[in-house]
């Protein structure tokens, strides 16, 4: 099973710590920060957010913004489940979305921060990751 792990740069340590545990338990996971669909791949954490600041001027035209939605669009399609890993942000949301409308599992782990703009398309809900992962079987390679 491929799960597709969304949640903001802000996670981006609990991001790390979930998808080093899912693939200890023989899971694939797409993880914007090993998929090259940030910024930030080779540089600092100040260099991304000047990147990605400036990407955001013309954000309709960059190439940087593409290949970023190219990067997660496929994420999506290739998965099986998405995590929204709470808190979420407005882009989680919108990952989350599309994976319900491609027919995608959505699980939800953490407390929904933004339950006006969530809706009800989760169908499992997790208190915190150690919930969920103790809730999976093991996974053959």
């Amino acid at each position: 099973m491929r799960f597709f792990i969304a949640s903001p740069w802000r996670n981006r340590t609990a991001v790390e710590q979930l998808t080093e545990e899912l693939t200890k338990r023989g899971y694939d996971a797409y993880s914007y920060l090993q998929s090259g669909a940030n910024l930030s791949t080779g540089i600092s954490i100040e260099e991304e957010l000047k990147t990605f600041s400036s990407a955001m001027v013309n954000w309709e035209n960059d190439q940087n913004i593409k290949k970023i939605f190219d990067s997660e669009l496929d994420g999506l399609k290739q998965s099986d489940a998405v995590i929204l890993l709470e808190p979420a942000g407005r882009s989680s949301l919108l990952e989350a979305g599309i994976g319900y409308g491609m027919g995608k599992e959505i699980i939800v782990i953490g407390v929904v921060e933004r339950p006006e703009v969530f809706y009800l398309i989760a169908q499992h809900f997790y208190r915190d990751t150690d919930e969920f992962l103790g809730s999976l079987p093991s996974a053959a390679k």
